[in-house]
């Protein structure tokens, strides 16, 4: 039991120390006034009225992809923009856990005919124009599911309702699927973790993603260290 007990505690701990990194109106100043210099940057960088599917994503795990897909998601939200993020990182999902959403069904039960879009997007508790579409159910084959015509017919309709959709993907060196939706989305933004992530990697995961024709209009610089020396949860967009 004590074993046990102390299992639950580690994962609670955990879900505390995510959900702490959510982007709302209690985050530090510097967070905050990191993601609107983002927001204006991703605004700037795809100019028009029409819907944008955005696509987020890291060279490896653990670089913080998820979150920031997350923040970026709610930054726009406060803008009065009509938002939706889509999990899409279907081996590893962590978006719906950082918001507290229902984790099922999702995406996958979308994809295999099992539910229609509407059942599965949810509305945000926190962010008035957020909605969040978790994964759903593991598939066995993530990819084969992401590829599919029925994923390029749920963007399709999703941009017919959303003025802006971010879709949070898995690392580029670990699988092909955030490569293969490159054709679907209008721009990549890429995650890269202070003095964790390799520059090797990042190299690696653009040429994979030009190859696939993707476009990659952007970095966030993740976990780094700023006015004096305090360690606070900050990106800042770069453009490529």
């Amino acid at each position: 039991m004590a074993f046990g007990s102390k299992s639950r505690n580690n994962k609670k701990t955990e879900l505390l120390n995510e959900q702490k990194q959510v982007l709302s109106e209690a985050s530090a100043w510097p967070v905050q006034e990191a993601y609107k210099a983002l927001r204006t940057n991703l605004m700037f960088s795809l100019p028009g009225n029409e819907s944008k599917v955005i696509g987020v994503t890291s060279a490896l795990q653990h670089d913080g992809k998820s979150i920031n897909a997350v923040n970026m998601a709610i930054s726009f939200a406060q803008l009065g923009k009509k938002v939706v993020l889509v999990e899409a990182d279907l081996r590893m999902p962590t978006v719906s856990k950082k918001l507290g959403c229902k984790s099922v069904p999702g995406l996958t039960d979308v994809l295999v005919g099992q539910n229609c879009l509407m059942d599965v997007t949810q509305s945000s508790k926190d962010y008035r124009m957020l909605s969040v579409i978790p994964a759903g159910n593991i598939p066995p084959d993530p990819t084969w599911l992401l590829q599919s015509a029925q994923m390029k017919t749920i963007l399709k309709a999703l941009r017919s309702a959303y003025d802006y959709i971010f879709v949070d993907l898995p690392p580029v060196m670990s699988v092909a699927d955030a490569a293969i939706l490159a054709p679907l989305l209008d721009g990549y933004v890429m995650v890269v973790r202070n003095e964790i992530t390799e520059y090797r990697a990042v190299a690696d995961s653009l040429d994979q993603l030009r190859l696939a024709k993707g476009k990659v209009i952007g970095f966030v610089y993740n976990d780094a260290d700023i006015s004096g020396g305090n360690k606070y949860y900050h990106s800042y967009y770069k453009k490529d």
